[in-house]
């Protein structure tokens, strides 16, 4: 990823979010082997360097104007690191995630808790009865640039299935959500292989998506020209996935 893009990217999410919720990698371990396609059991994790480089993101946040708010890690749910999993968080509201990911499920309980005492209205996808409406949070839910738009990823670790109580949970118009497939088990999250830029631009991983979801993309945006096309040694990280209340925004990441 160009220097100009990652820019553009981090000065989006500081214009837009006050807030990002994180949680630091103390438990941070690689156990369970297939989870997605970069995990290796057998390369040990460098705890020290995990910490360091957590330190200096939250660092870079907070110097571009955005503060943090610390979840604490439970011992044994080494992946609750990556928060952004956490729910779908919209207006005020945290619609608390299904792991497709068994040895996640249990992270929820204690998401549902901490947004509970930080003042958000909590619904438990869990609770919907539906076996296989699994939805992994905000990583599969990307805003534009001036939260016009919601892109919800699918296919990989999210049901199709969910985009329906989602939007709905959030009093979404219908024409404002848009369904994207991924097709490719390294872009397991939406927010792996696209993130909004300033001015309604948008960066993405073309391999990432089956042709009518690339349609939906080319016919949302209104503009090829403001769509930032990037190799796969480029693919994006997302930092940009909201979480608004009438006062504040905040973000999962």
């Amino acid at each position: 990823m160009s220097l100009k893009l990652a820019t553009s990217a981090l000065l989006n999410t500081s214009k837009i979010y006050r807030k990002v919720m994180m949680v630091p990698p103390t438990h941070y371990d690689v156990i369970h082997q297939n989870l997605n396609a970069y995990m290796d059991c057998s390369r040990p994790v460098d705890k020290t360097k995990a910490m360091q480089q957590w330190e200096g993101l939250r660092d870079t946040l907070n110097a571009h104007g955005l503060e943090t708010e610390i979840c604490q890690p439970e011992p044994g749910l080494v992946d609750m690191v990556f928060s952004a999993n956490a729910a779908v968080v919209l207006n005020n509201k945290a619609l608390i995630s299904k792991m497709a990911a068994g040895p996640r499920r249990h992270e929820s309980n204690h998401f549902a808790e901490w947004f509970r005492k930080a003042g958000f209205e909590v619904e438990e996808l869990e609770k919907t009865g539906k076996e296989y409406m699994f939805c992994e949070g905000n990583a599969e839910f990307v805003p534009n640039h001036d939260l016009s738009q919601y892109f919800l990823g699918w296919g990989q670790r999210t049901a199709e299935s969910a985009l329906e109580p989602v939007r709905d949970y959030f009093s979404l118009d219908k024409n404002s959500v848009f369904k994207l497939r991924l097709i490719d088990e390294r872009f397991y999250h939406l927010d792996v292989a696209m993130a909004p830029l300033c001015l309604g631009h948008i960066m993405f991983y073309p391999g990432a998506f089956d042709a009518e979801s690339l349609k939906t993309l080319y016919n949302a945006v209104g503009s090829e020209e403001k769509l930032v096309a990037i190799t796969e040694d480029e693919r994006c990280s997302s930092l940009v996935i909201p979480s608004l209340s009438q006062t504040e925004t905040r973000q999962l990441l």
